[in-house]
């Protein structure tokens, strides 16, 4: 009796171990769950937060173009707010102007003169003490060929050796980060320092003069000296260039700037990055926005998003 007794209390304390194990188990997902669910909602609030900011954008720039006909670092699309509290968490966003930066893009033959955007380009490298020649490599990526630049091009024959191996794009960029698979640019210094004057969309923009930077306004020409940018810069702080004339009239730039191809006192290109922070979830989205020169109204064109 005294055996059966105990077999009877060890099955109970089994069951017990059991069921108690299986109620952890359900709870534990049931945690899982309700947090995941949460996590769910907070994105999806977050990136509604990320859309009504871009909206705001777009009114902003279109009141702009109400306003004057020129774009320049003095007016309000140009102003970095702060991070705004809302329900939850903040949002906080900023624009760009996509034209105050050299389009990779430019280097394809689209019609445009690319022989002007190679030479900015290598101009700007050198700008920033880095070898010319690695824009060969950038060509080379962009075009749809498989011929090697002499001597600093680079093609699948150079990409599929490396050690983890991939192939030539062969087409316009879709994003400024693919710069870090070409070659010279995978060195994190080169990628770094040339990254916050070069950009990659679609469409060959001008640039504009109002808003470019310093190293930016050096490609333009080979003998403009940092005494040049900064008078100019001082320039258009002061009272932005109204037309390319006023522009190149200004001490007399016309005798360095030989080319005034593909410039601009305005913008219609701009990149809208908004973080939107909800809960445990963040939420970066990059939205490349158009305002047309002819009536103001804008347009996304293109948007990435990216969840934290």
């Amino acid at each position: 009796i005294n055996r059966q007794r105990g077999v009877a209390i060890i099955t109970a304390l089994l069951i017990v171990a059991i069921a108690a194990t299986v109620s952890v188990t359900i709870s534990t997902r049931l945690q899982l769950d309700v947090r995941r669910t949460g996590n769910m909602i907070a994105g999806d609030q977050a990136y509604l937060y990320t859309l009504a900011a871009e909206s705001w954008a777009q009114r902003i720039l279109k009141d702009d173009r109400e306003e004057n006909d020129i774009d320049h670092l003095g007016e309000n699309w140009a102003i970095e707010l702060p991070p705004l509290p809302v329900e939850g968490g903040y949002i906080q966003g900023r624009l760009t102007d996509l034209q105050s930066c050299l389009n990779m893009n430019a280097l394809l033959d689209t019609g445009a003169d690319i022989a002007v955007a190679r030479t900015r380009l290598e101009r700007l490298l050198g700008v920033l003490g880095i070898d010319s020649g690695h824009a060969q490599a950038v060509i080379d990526w962009l075009d749809d060929d498989l011929q090697t630049m002499i001597p600093d091009g680079a093609e699948d024959v150079y990409y599929m050796n490396l050690e983890r191996p991939y192939r030539t794009a062969n087409t316009p960029m879709q994003s400024i980060s693919e710069l870090r698979l070409i070659k010279g640019f995978e060195d994190t210094q080169v990628y770094d320092a040339v990254l916050p004057h070069v950009c990659a969309f679609g469409v060959d923009a001008p640039i504009n003069v109002n808003t470019a930077s310093a190293e930016v306004l050096r490609s333009l020409a080979d003998d403009l000296t940092e005494s040049d940018v900064e008078n100019i810069i001082e320039q258009r702080n002061d009272t932005p260039f109204d037309d390319i004339n006023a522009f190149t009239s200004f001490n007399d730039l016309k005798n360095k700037i030989s080319s005034t191809e593909n410039l601009s006192v305005d913008t219609e290109y701009f990149m809208q990055q908004t973080e939107s922070s909800i809960g445990q979830v963040r939420v970066i989205t990059y939205s490349i926005i158009h305002r047309s020169s002819i009536d103001g109204n804008t347009s996304v064109i293109a948007r990435s998003q990216g969840v934290f």
